[in-house]
């Protein structure tokens, strides 16, 4: 555990290109004892205390901290990938019922470009329970998913804002006879 403890310190300062000083001030761990935490051999042993100090400063869960992402992964990529599952199951079931009253010919029947809405759940949830999977191998912190988060939000915004420019350039242009 020491040597995976460690390595996984490391990688995770030099990922997010921090120094010992950078960490201990996150963590309230004197940087001395860091080092130690860190030692590519013989490296100390930090208590519970530090572990949840450590977890807590730097943003990642005990989890992977302790046991790496293999531990902590796989209930959560079964959680996230059942949550998309059922989410965008019903999403394309919403999607087919909507677009059979407009005619859309990306639906045909039940599918959506061939695609049943459960084969799209199926694939889109595999799909995110992977990508759970692959933020966890990578130490993902609860900043960089806070930082995902309101850039996604913003990114929504904008299209929300286009889409809502583009529909109102339409109205108008037909009541002008356009």
């Amino acid at each position: 555990m020491v040597d995976d403890l460690s390595t996984r310190l490391r990688s995770l300062r030099d990922r997010k290109n921090w120094t010992v000083a950078d960490m201990a001030e996150r963590t309230g761990i004197p940087k001395r004892t860091l080092d130690k935490y860190m030692l590519r051999s013989d490296a100390s042993l930090p208590g519970f205390d530090a572990l949840c100090s450590i977890s807590k400063g730097l943003g990642v869960s005990l989890d992977w901290l302790v046991f790496g992402a293999d531990s902590a992964s796989e209930n959560v990529e079964l959680l996230a990938t059942r949550s998309a599952y059922e989410v965008v199951l019903m999403f394309t079931d919403s999607l087919v019922r909507q677009s059979t009253e407009a005619g859309s010919r990306v639906i045909i029947g039940d599918q959506i470009l061939t695609l049943t809405p459960e084969e799209w759940s199926a694939d889109i949830a595999w799909r995110a329970g992977e990508k759970a999977r692959e933020l966890l191998l990578t130490g993902a912190t609860k900043e960089d998913l806070l930082i995902w988060k309101e850039q996604v939000k913003e990114r929504l915004g904008e299209l929300l804002s286009d889409r809502i420019a583009s529909k109102t350039s339409k109205v108008m242009d037909k009541g002008n006879g356009n």
